[in-house]
């Protein structure tokens, strides 16, 4: 037999997972950056790294941070939305 809802408590939970590791990919990010940033390191290889580093890593890493954050709301939303029904 399915079973369809949610337990409002885990997905509020799973929500808050989601913003926590969101929130670490942002300190690894910016950790990361400024390690690269104060590294010794000059000629075209570093430059070449630096500005890849800068566009497409650091691109890539915000979208996960993004998608973290929108999965977290999501959550928090379909939590709340199954309390307000179940208190209906």
């Amino acid at each position: 037999m399915a079973v369809w809802g949610l337990d409002v408590e885990q997905v509020q939970q799973l929500s808050k997972q989601l913003n926590s590791q969101s929130q670490q990919v942002q300190t690894i990010l910016t950790t990361l950056t400024s390690a690269l940033q104060s590294v010794q390191w000059t000629g075209p290889d570093a430059e070449n790294f630096r500005s890849e580093w800068n566009t497409t890593h650091t691109a890539a890493l915000k979208q996960v941070i993004t998608a973290l954050e929108d999965a977290s709301q999501k959550a928090a939303k379909n939590a709340s939305d199954q309390a307000a029904t179940s208190q209906a």
